[in-house]
């Protein structure tokens, strides 16, 4: 039996419809930005805007970190290297926000202050979990396992995730009956 196009576009709007949106979204653009691994984009998105900037950071604060962005992404300084790997540059992060606020059912104006600012606030987790990772394998090795294997990758998904929750709140809620922002 063949279902109306009317129910899948009911289902758009449900939150079972955002879910799917939100797989298939992300799914596409980590596929997109997987596919950009070696290139020249994924260089300047990665050392350019994420590495460079951090390293820059290190040095403002404490200037006698000497720290330096060197070949394989290692942010050195004396008595630390950190290898910054895949995933370790909060890309993922930033494009989960991206799926999220593009599948959620919001206007255009909202879900473009949406990104705005969970952009801002993605851009600036990134380079405090690399800061603060840096720090910790500098000061303080012993803590590096805990650190860096838990709290600091999960504090700024949740931290995120709360972003969403309070911007998909204000945007447009799952209730029956809710109109679409108008701003």
């Amino acid at each position: 039996m063949r279902m109306p196009a009317s129910v899948f576009v009911r289902a758009a709007g449900t939150p079972l419809g955002f879910a799917v949106k939100l797989i298939l979204s992300f799914a596409l653009l980590f596929g997109a930005f997987e596919a950009s691994r070696g290139s020249e984009f994924e260089r300047f998105v990665v050392e350019d805007l994420i590495l460079e900037p951090t390293t820059a950071l290190i040095n403002a604060v404490t200037p006698d970190e000497h720290a330096q962005l060197n070949p394989g992404r290692v942010i050195s300084s004396p008595g630390s290297k950190l290898h910054v790997t895949r995933g370790c540059e909060g890309i993922e992060m930033f494009l989960l926000l991206v799926a999220g606020i593009l599948s959620f059912p919001a206007s255009a104006a909202r879900r473009l202050q949406g990104l705005l600012i969970g952009s801002a606030l993605a851009y600036l987790l990134s380079i405090a979990r690399l800061l603060a990772l840096h720090y910790i394998l500098r000061y303080s090795p012993g803590a590096w396992e805990a650190l860096h294997g838990l709290i600091l990758p999960l504090g700024p998904i949740i931290l995120m995730a709360l972003f969403f929750l309070y911007w998909s709140e204000r945007a447009t809620p799952f209730l029956p009956g809710a109109q679409a922002d108008a701003a």
